[in-house]
């Protein structure tokens, strides 16, 4: 009875336990602020080719993210023929919508998108717990009811990924792949258990 017992609190706090951290080394944080400055110069137009994917549509076109003052970018994504697909404004905690297209005018792809932009723009971040791995090193922060984990490789301290979570489990996990300077030439998005994928590459102008 009590091996049955034992048994199963190793299962139940196994199935609980982050995947993120998984097989990291908490150490010592060597800043309080990470910096994500992907998005960050205010004089810079930043513009990808995208294919978004949300449930069974799929959108192409060219999305341009552009930093208007401290913790405040425009996000919008159109046709190829220059039609808004959507168009977001980010400052804070605030969100001002300025049009979405009917197909994904629905709350849950909104507010997940809405999220994943923040994420990815996001540039002072408070880190409360560090960790690493063979290459990596591993700032976490808060994010209201969730956290966010930046990966930062530890010869060039270039950012490879951020992974967004629960407490528990690992919801969106986004790669910069390709990093020139302070630009991510291609990044990707995607969610586990949730059908939306975000695709970037960037337009050299």
């Amino acid at each position: 009875m009590r091996f049955l017992i034992i048994s199963l609190c190793i299962c139940l706090f196994s199935s609980c336990a982050l995947q993120t951290t998984k097989g990291l080394f908490e150490i010592p944080a060597n800043k309080q602020v990470y910096v994500n400055s992907y998005f960050s110069n205010l004089s810079t137009d930043y513009v990808y080719k995208a294919k978004i994917e949300a449930f069974s549509n799929s959108f192409g076109g060219i999305l341009i993210i552009k930093k208007i003052d401290t913790n405040q970018h425009r996000i919008v994504f159109t046709t190829e023929f220059g039609n808004k697909i959507f168009d977001f404004e980010l400052l804070d905690d605030e969100v001002k919508i300025h049009f979405i297209m009917d197909q994904l005018d629905k709350e849950i792809v909104i507010n997940t998108l809405i999220n994943d932009f923040r994420v990815l723009t996001h540039e002072n971040n408070s880190v409360d717990k560090a960790f690493e791995n063979t290459v990596e090193n591993i700032y976490r922060t808060p994010l209201k009811k969730r956290f966010n984990f930046y990966f930062e490789n530890k010869d060039t301290q270039k950012l490879n990924q951020i992974r967004n979570t629960t407490a528990t489990k690992e919801k969106t996990i986004i790669q910069f792949k390709k990093i020139e300077e302070a630009i991510s030439k291609e990044i990707s998005i995607t969610h586990n258990g949730f059908p939306l994928s975000v695709n970037l590459f960037f337009l050299d102008q």
